[in-house]
């Protein structure tokens, strides 16, 4: 009797296709949902690939980065994290981007207030087509949910930049105070020529 993929995670029948680069690379074999093994997607692979020895402790690293902003009470920018340079041998493939906010159950409309994107200084690129909200990324009683669940994957050596955008002709009678608010980046940074075994 076969089991579904959430029930045996990873393994699958004999005779499923398996992954793996190069070929003669061990690998694990493909999960199976409802009978069907499951293609060889991005995360899929880059799993596949770390369990083989395709890419190594060396060439895989985490990275968490933060970037925080201060509001003062006429709606202009006191003080915001600087842009972040990533090491040269590294792409870094951004996975997450979670919002925060300092005392967030006495927000008010300053959420609202505030819009971001996150800047790659290397190709001069925006990884939003447009500016996400921070309310988008805040629930009342100062649940975090994330904002962004993909892949978006920089040039090596790239610039980190988060650029906010204020509504100030609002701010003053709406929020008139100061806040502090900022976004947290997390991904991997994987070597840009990985070590061949």
């Amino acid at each position: 009797m076969r089991r579904g993929f959430g029930e045996t995670p990873g393994i699958a029948p004999p005779g499923s296709p398996k992954m793996g680069v190069p070929g003669q690379v061990p690998t694990a074999d493909m999960p199976v949902l409802r009978g069907i093994p499951v293609p060889p997607g991005a995360l899929v692979q880059l799993y596949s690939d770390l369990a083989s020895g395709v890419l190594a402790p060396e060439d895989m690293r985490v990275e968490d980065l933060k970037f925080t902003v201060q509001i003062d009470p006429a709606g202009n920018i006191v003080r915001q994290t600087n842009a972040v340079t990533l090491v040269s041998r590294y792409n870094f493939a951004i996975k997450k981007v979670i919002g925060f906010m300092m005392d967030p159950d006495i927000a008010g409309a300053a959420p609202y207030l505030v819009d971001f994107n996150i800047r790659e200084n290397g190709r001069n690129f925006d990884v939003f087509k447009r500016p996400v909200s921070m309310q988008s990324t805040l629930s009342p009683g100062g649940v975090v949910p994330t904002t962004f669940d993909g892949v978006y994957i920089t040039v090596p050596g790239t610039d980190l930049d988060v650029a906010w955008f204020i509504d100030t002709a609002r701010w003053p009678a709406l929020v008139g105070t100061t806040k502090e608010l900022g976004i947290q980046i997390v991904g991997d940074l994987v070597a840009c020529t990985p070590r061949q075994p």
